[in-house]
């Protein structure tokens, strides 16, 4: 017997796009609320881990996690036809504060450089895929969303 049946029913189509960001709950519904309403990809592919797009940022001196992470995109991108992919970054980023032993503000200028990175990273791994990087703040309980030129 089923412990809960979904509201939600099966969509077959692929979306083609995948946002990658960091698994912090308590932005979930916030990164899906700017997937859907404000870039327009239902039902998109989600990858969140701490850090989010640190992970496709990883220095080389790191291979063991660059491989995990190449697998991954690698099967992504083939098996879901990936066409555009997305990297969200946050204000207060537990995974920054413990990497940099920084204040949130003041890790910022590394999360956009690794946004930067990502994307690089990305375009020449993955030619013809969109790659776009945005910035999520927050003021208080109010959450944005900024576009970083990657």
């Amino acid at each position: 017997m089923a412990a809960y049946h979904a509201m939600e029913r099966w969509h077959p189509e692929r979306i083609g796009a995948l946002a990658l960001y960091c698994s912090d709950g308590r932005w979930g519904e916030a990164f899906d609320e700017f997937c859907h309403r404000h870039l327009q990809i239902p039902r998109y592919d989600r990858w969140a881990v701490p850090g989010g797009p640190a992970w496709v940022a990883t220095p080389p001196e790191e291979p063991t996690l660059l491989r995990a992470v190449r697998i991954q995109l690698d099967f992504l991108v083939r098996a879901h036809e990936l066409e555009r992919l997305v990297l969200i970054t946050h204000f207060g980023c537990a995974h920054y504060a413990h990497r940099l032993q920084k204040g949130p503000r003041d890790c910022l200028p590394a999360q956009a450089e690794d946004l930067r990175t990502g994307a690089a990273v990305l375009r020449a791994e993955y030619p013809g895929i969109r790659v776009e990087g945005y910035l999520a703040m927050r003021t208080a309980t109010c959450l944005s969303f900024h576009e970083v030129r990657v």
